[in-house]
């Protein structure tokens, strides 16, 4: 068995990275310890570059067609990983998560509809719904203890009053939950009685926290599957957002000719990147025994995050987290604004982390933290924190 070394510091400063040379602009600060943007500071897996290097051995990269092997890899993928039965017909590519979001708002809403969305909540949603002319109704989680959990009563409440589509995130970024079954259970029966189309964002469904699994939701029942669509994809998992490579999974025949007239008559979107295909592949086939030991690592990076902050910094309350490797933080017992916050993250410990606002009006005085970076990082951004905070 391979060891994978996620302590190694990799050096990702101009290479065109997003998380390190794209956030002056947003924090108006240079020397940052990037923590903000959702990918992982680890190597790519071997097996990536290997399936890559070995089609780059045929000297054309003409047009292409999905293979078999392709389709075949997220079907054991879901079988294998999360107990869920899918077939090759449901399968549809996307550029990625955030695109494949938009174009099923085109396909299966109409400019003024509403959309639900649980909140606070990943900040895209907020824009391929906006953007595209259509309405926004928010259902507020409840915080309670440690952890937040879904309010039914008003969850019901905004549906009764007609909603065409529903946004849900599972597991939810940036507040950490795992779902239940029960959960999404009542969550499929409520869009099932009001008509809503519930389309589910599990882009995070393989990096679960141990001691909690992943439920698709279109696996709980046949009825939930025939009105849910869900999107996945292994670009959180094993690092390849740069490829943009997605799947779309739909088991309603009906509603798939609705989205295939969106995407191959209208947007004329079929397959994609090469490379992403050749990584996708290589990622669900080869990519067991990376991801287990990746978990153990973000296991103990959140872990070490959440006992630093109780043993330095007890205003800053973490919560119980269960998926993702963006734990959520509150830092409102500090008695600043969230404004001030911010400022002092960014111009005095040095730090960038996402500004919780951005997830919604919930966000205010929370922050989100990317630990899928060497312990030694996170290290030195805790200190830096700590020592702001106590200057």
């Amino acid at each position: 068995m391979k060891k994978y070394n996620f302590d190694e510091i990799v050096d990702r400063k101009n290479t065109n990275c997003v998380k390190y040379d794209g956030y002056q602009d947003i924090y108006n600060a240079d020397n940052l310890i990037p923590l903000w943007v959702a990918d992982m500071d680890f190597k790519t897996p071997d097996f990536v570059f290997d399936a890559i290097s070995e089609r780059l051995k045929h000297p054309v990269l003409g047009y292409f067609i999905h293979s078999d092997n392709f389709y075949n890899s997220i079907c054991q993928w879901m079988l294998r990983r999360h107990q869920w039965k899918i077939e090759k017909d449901w399968i549809y590519f996307a550029p990625g998560i955030v695109p494949g979001l938009a174009f099923l708002v085109q396909a299966f809403s109409n400019p003024g509809d509403a959309v639900l969305m649980e909140t606070p909540v990943y900040h895209p949603f907020y824009y391929v719904v906006e953007n595209q002319n259509r309405r926004i109704v928010r259902s507020s989680l409840r915080l309670v203890n440690d952890h937040y959990e879904m309010d039914f009563n008003d969850l019901e409440s905004k549906l009764k009053k007609g909603c065409k589509m529903m946004f849900l995130c599972n597991p939810h970024n940036p507040v950490g939950r795992c779902w239940s079954r029960e959960e999404l259970q009542k969550v499929g029966e409520l869009c099932l009685k009001y008509n809503c189309l519930l389309v589910s964002d599990e882009i995070h469904s393989d990096l679960i926290m141990p001691g909690y699994k992943h439920v698709p939701t279109a696996s709980i029942s046949e009825a939930i599957s025939q009105n849910t669509i869900t999107c996945m994809a292994p670009s959180k998992t094993f690092n390849i957002a740069g490829l943009a490579t997605s799947e779309i999974i739909i088991s309603n025949e009906k509603l798939r000719k609705q989205f295939e007239n969106v995407m191959h008559e209208g947007i004329h979107i079929f397959v994609g990147n090469i490379f992403g295909e050749v990584a996708l592949e290589a990622c669900y086939t080869h990519g067991d025994e990376w991801l287990g030991q990746l978990l153990q690592y973000l296991q103990q990076n959140v872990n070490f995050v959440q006992q630093y902050f109780k043993e330095n910094i007890p205003d800053v309350k973490t919560f119980r987290h269960e998926a993702t490797y963006l734990p959520w933080l509150d830092f409102g017992e500090l008695g600043m604004s969230h404004e001030e916050l911010f400022r002092l993250l960014a111009d005095k410990a040095r730090v960038a982390l996402n500004d919780g606002l951005i997830f919604g009006e919930e966000g205010r005085c929370h922050f989100r933290m990317n630990v899928a970076c060497p312990k030694s990082t996170l290290a030195i951004a805790l200190e830096q924190i700590k020592t702001a905070l106590a200057n």
